[in-house]
């Protein structure tokens, strides 16, 4: 009754705006530490195998869903990741140093604050596993966390009002933000892998009609003559290149022409499908159709045949009209499904997860193992990337990996408030709270200064830098805060790139800093 009344309250405290962010799940574990604070004997009572499951919960769904980004992105941005991994330590040794010979406060309290100032829960359980008394870590973690929220914002509302920001490497925007679809009207003659954009994956074409014919599905384009009409599906700056390119854009907009070619969004819910390309559907070769767009979560995906799909993706199909219901069919198209999770997969996966998290090496007095917060990240990164092996889909609908995920962390943050409010109440309002305090406002200053340093040393763009920053941090409000600066698809791009890094390199300094 404890652990979910303060799931409630904590939510509803949750929803509460400070500001430009609220504290959302981190709700949860404040309104924790109050009922925890209010007597010493509720710590024992609360069943510590349900942190456990939470925090398992939690961290594979993150690393199914973050591992692919992460190999994708690796050796692209492996300099960024290696400065990421360098300014991480640098704050390490920063918080353990000033902390410890500087303050006196020992290691499990530095650590905890140090999760604190990265924001990092499952570093939070790391340092608990890795300490005598496991309210200690709680504490630091609870003073830490608001400080990184506040501070994390005037650096990214620094960083978003600087205006002249050079980017050597970075300057592209990549995937537009917004797709447009346009009918143009072809005034001169061009072989469609000349237009500006098709190369690239950045602009395609959805439906054509030949002068005087029919309208049919854009495939296998050749060369456009005067008179055609081609529906072309971009970003708003490719489209433009394109249609000027072309000739203008068309009285009459082809799509609202649904006679013969028709068009509509299907969810993906077969899980053969899962993990297979757009190109290995073979939509053309079976039905004539072809897709133009897939919709993953929040965003808008422009269409290209390398782009692998995954479930309770929603696919935009061009198709003839009397093709629909066995596309649907052949997609799935079930809303019933989205929601469903393959207790194989899963179990197996969290299994593996908990194998690979018990091997531990011993330096003197420190311990160094993936733990609970690690051994399931590690393996949803790599079984995420993978996939699927055979019959089996590691991957999760979109749907279901949030809710499962939303699930772990309320349960593992309600029960770590409960367990450790009473030790807060005895050590944060106190002169030693505020010795803390002072410690993770250095540490967290020094931190995020030494990661926007080395992105704008290695010519990261300013939208890139706010992306990475709000990664290195791993904080999704802080993420929401710098997409509603910028639009710019480098934001989230910068965010997949640090988030799983960053835990696990947080795991590691952590369990150094316990030893002190």
């Amino acid at each position: 009754m404890a652990v979910f009344a303060v799931i409630t309250v904590g939510a509803l405290l949750g929803m509460v705006r400070f500001g430009p962010v609220k504290l959302g799940a981190a709700g949860v574990l404040f309104v924790g530490l109050l009922v925890g604070a209010l007597d010493k004997d509720i710590a024992p009572a609360v069943p510590a195998g349900v942190s456990a499951l939470g925090l398992a919960l939690y961290v594979y769904t993150v690393g199914l869903e973050s591992g692919p980004a992460f190999f994708r992105e690796l050796r692209s941005q492996l300099p960024v990741m290696a400065g990421a991994v360098v300014a991480l330590a640098l704050t390490a040794v920063v918080v353990g140093y000033v902390g410890h010979s500087g303050f006196g406060i020992s290691g499990p309290f530095l650590a905890g604050g140090y999760a604190g100032i990265g924001t990092t829960t499952p570093g939070l359980a790391a340092a608990q596993e890795a300490s005598a008394d496991p309210a200690q870590p709680a504490v630091g973690y609870a003073i830490g966390y608001p400080l990184a929220v506040v501070i994390t914002i005037l650096f990214i509302s620094a960083i978003a009002a600087r205006r002249r920001w050079v980017a050597r490497r970075d300057p592209d925007s990549g995937l537009p933000p917004v797709l447009v679809t346009r009918t143009v009207q072809v005034e001169h003659e061009t072989a469609w892998g000349e237009v500006p954009g098709v190369a690239d994956h950045r602009v395609l074409a959805s439906e054509y009609r030949p002068e005087g014919g029919e309208v049919q599905v854009a495939r296998g384009l050749g060369r456009l003559r005067p008179g055609d009409l081609i529906v072309l599906v971009g970003g708003e700056d490719d489209v433009r290149a394109a249609t000027e390119r072309l000739g203008s854009t068309a009285p009459v907009h082809l799509l609202d022409n649904r006679r013969t070619v028709d068009y509509r969004r299907v969810l993906l819910t077969n899980p053969v499908l899962a993990g297979h390309t757009i190109a290995e559907l073979g939509l053309g070769e079976r039905y004539g159709a072809a897709v133009s767009r897939v919709r993953r979560g929040d965003v808008d995906m422009l269409a290209h045949d390398d782009l692998v799909l995954q479930l309770d993706d929603r696919v935009r199909v061009v198709m003839p009209r009397e093709r629909i219901t066995e596309v649907s069919t052949y997609l799935g198209d079930t809303e019933t499904k989205v929601s469903e999770v393959s207790a194989v997969s899963l179990g197996l996966g969290l299994t593996l997860g908990f194998l690979i998290a018990i091997p531990s090496v011993t330096f003197g007095s420190t311990t160094l193992a993936l733990g609970t917060g690690a051994g399931p990240l590690v393996m949803g990164m790599i079984l995420g990337w993978r996939r699927r092996t055979g019959p089996l889909v590691w991957t999760l609908p979109t749907r279901a990996n949030l809710t499962l995920r939303q699930i772990g962390l309320l349960l593992f943050l309600a029960v770590v408030g409960l367990t450790s409010g009473y030790s807060f109440r005895q050590n944060a309002f106190s002169l030693f709270g505020l010795k803390l305090v002072a410690v993770l406002v250095i540490g967290a200053v020094v931190s995020y200064t030494l990661m926007v340093l080395i992105a704008k040393a290695l010519g990261q763009s300013r939208e890139r830098t706010m992306g990475l920053l709000s990664g290195y941090v791993g904080n999704p409000a802080i993420t929401a805060y710098a997409n509603s600066r910028v639009t710019d698809s480098r934001v989230n791009n910068g965010y997949s790139t640090l988030f799983a890094l960053a835990i696990l390199v947080k795991i590691v300094c952590i369990q150094l800093i316990v030893g002190l």
